[in-house]
């Protein structure tokens, strides 16, 4: 029953602004709005008929007829075709998803401050993000901000935080001007992040991320913010559609 801004949501890995700053009621801000918070089971065209999934507390179907309807249910984020990546990546999309990385990059900085191995120290000390747009930017940017100013704490040296940005085009930000991308990756490569260009991650395992040209990056921290395409409501409307996109 909220709207989440996700631009702000890289900053609560950091904690720069609290949880509930990136968040505001739906009620209050759409106030002459009526709000069911359901899932959306089906839409029928023919019959201009919304049907929700029942309510927790009551197991029955809502049916909403309508004049006009607006479809905006974003994308979703599959891995289904990435062996590994559902058991040993994290995803990046909501409130809880930002909370749960700041709580792992706390937990991976604190077994490295122990961690006598060195090879497993390194694995430690190394996060990997794949997606080079604006979620996978500011995401590998917060953290490495954030790491790097945290490290001396633990009795770690700031060079040995690795953060790592993997992206399949030849620059990051593609919804940007060339100008501004490279200004931006200019700025990551001063700050420490390492760039991986035209490549990305086909895959993992609970010690690395698998890459398309074959080699693997050491870490146990990988986060996804590559959205793979509509969610199946969309995808089984009988509409125009092109690259599983609606016209």
């Amino acid at each position: 029953n909220y709207f989440v801004f996700q631009p702000l949501l890289p900053e609560v890995i950091s904690g720069n602004i609290g949880i509930f700053d990136t968040v505001a009621p739906i009620r209050r801000l759409c106030k002459r709005t009526q709000l069911y918070v359901r899932d959306v089971e089906k839409v029928d065209l023919q019959r201009k008929v919304v049907t929700l999934a029942p309510s927790p507390f009551r197991p029955r179907n809502t049916e909403l007829a309508y004049d006009y309807l607006v479809l905006a249910t974003g994308t979703r984020t599959d891995v289904s075709g990435m062996p590994g990546m559902a058991d040993h990546s994290m995803p990046f999309r909501t409130l809880g998803d930002a909370l749960a990385l700041r709580n792992r990059v706390l937990q991976a900085i604190e077994e490295a401050a122990v961690e006598q191995d060195p090879e497993f120290r390194e694995r430690l000390l190394t996060f990997v993000v794949g997606g080079g747009g604006f979620s996978g930017v500011e995401v590998i940017a917060e953290l490495n901000d954030f790491l790097r100013r945290i490290a001396p704490t633990y009795g770690i040296k700031r060079e040995e935080i690795r953060c790592v940005l993997v992206h399949s085009g030849e620059r990051i930000l593609p919804e940007v001007s060339p100008a501004l991308a490279e200004y931006a990756q200019e700025i990551l490569t001063k700050r420490g992040v390492i760039l991986k260009l035209k490549d990305r991650i086909t895959g993992a395992t609970a010690e690395s991320a698998v890459l398309k040209n074959g080699g693997h990056l050491p870490t146990r921290t990988l986060v996804t913010t590559v959205p793979a395409g509509p969610v199946p409501l969309v995808q089984a409307l009988d509409a125009p559609k092109e690259k599983g996109r609606l016209l």
